[in-house]
């Protein structure tokens, strides 16, 4: 059970402008008004302007003063999620190569080496050779080692994805509650995420089907103007993915992260209330914090892809134990972007025994 902070005064659960006195097992209603030099708290989503964001500098250290503070949980929850997704991914590869075995692999390895500008009949000839492999792959195969390769493929895709998603939520609660003074272990945090997994899967379809939608209107714009001109269409349909792009990764990224810990509203509207009149403090500190956190993985991938020649599986584990501080690190510094927005955190969480920002 996790052990309750001393008698003090903290940031109000219910209203974060202010401060509120915690007697050491309760709130009490004695309450006094809070002032912060690193940035202004919103008081309700939409208020204000970037005026709400804290400094860019102020973001990252208190990102990494977040994280250490927070340690232990962070750590409980990436083990946890580590276990189970190291568990996932071995059912898709198993599942993978009781069907498939190394067929595939092989029709990979022949095609990309064949040059691009050779004969078509000669990559057609590849192409039909291995591609024959595979069936006869498939047709020698009983029914039952096929049902239960699938499924193990299915399941193991499955256990994969939502348990990342539960990561991310996790993340989000421990990172969310802190920044509003107050706490969450690990096991509260990984609970909540459980609790918000078909919420944030139903928030990411919807997005996706947007996604889909948006370029498909980018195509057809893109296919009108490649009758009158090629280059003007290739030109202007990649301007008009960076701009879809541009527009929606903000207001996404919030939706999804109020999703994984804040009120019971639709997270789309509530995301594009959080974002009024600060969109472009908003993208730009999201961007930095994507750059930087794919800045921080890129050597996690050069040290495992060196291990992989050596050790497929050493190189796997390398991959999960070297990612934890970029994802850590890069989840924190979004929630409290979204923290400084105004979002709420809607889950149960006590009060933090020493500030966060």
């Amino acid at each position: 059970m996790t052990e309750l902070p001393p008698a003090d005064w903290y940031v109000d659960p219910e209203d974060p402008a202010q401060y509120r006195y915690w007697d050491g097992s309760r709130w009490t209603d004695h309450r006094a008004p809070r002032h912060s030099a690193s940035y202004e708290q919103a008081g309700a989503p939409g208020d204000g302007g970037s005026s709400r964001h804290r400094r860019i500098g102020d973001l990252l250290t208190g990102t990494w003063r977040l994280m250490t503070q927070n340690l232990r949980p962070l750590l409980v929850i990436y083990a946890v999620v580590a276990v189970v997704y190291l568990a996932g991914e071995e059912a898709v590869g198993r599942g993978f190569d009781d069907v498939f075995g190394d067929t595939l692999g092989a029709l990979v390895d022949e095609v990309a080496p064949v040059d691009p500008d050779a004969d078509d009949e000669e990559l057609d000839a590849v192409l039909e050779s291995r591609w024959n492999d595979v069936t006869d792959r498939l047709e020698g195969l009983s029914s039952s080692t096929l049902a239960t390769g699938i499924l193990m493929m299915a399941v193991g895709a499955v256990v994969v994805i939502a348990i990342n998603i539960v990561e991310f939520a996790a993340f989000g609660q421990v990172a969310v509650a802190r920044l509003g003074q107050r706490q969450m272990g690990a096991s509260g945090a990984l609970r909540a995420g459980l609790r918000r997994l078909l919420r944030i899967t139903g928030v990411g379809l919807m997005l996706l089907v947007m996604f889909c939608g948006a370029l498909m209107v980018v195509s057809l714009v893109a296919g009108l103007v490649s009758l009158a001109s090629g280059a003007l269409a290739v030109v202007l349909g990649a301007a008009m993915c960076l701009v879809v792009i541009g527009v929606a990764a903000p207001l996404a990224l919030l939706a999804l992260m109020t999703a994984a810990v804040g009120p019971a509203e639709p997270s789309m509207r509530y995301a594009r209330a959080l974002l009024r009149s600060a969109y472009w403090a908003t993208l730009g500190r999201m961007v930095l914090i994507f750059v930087l956190s794919l800045a921080a993985t890129v050597p996690v991938i050069v040290v495992a892809e060196l291990l992989g020649l050596f050790n497929d599986v050493l190189a796997r584990v390398t991959v999960v134990g070297l990612s934890v501080f970029p994802e850590v690190l890069s989840a924190i510094a979004f929630f409290t972007v979204y923290h400084d927005l105004g979002g709420q955190h809607a889950d149960i969480a006590e009060p933090s025994a020493s500030p966060a920002n």
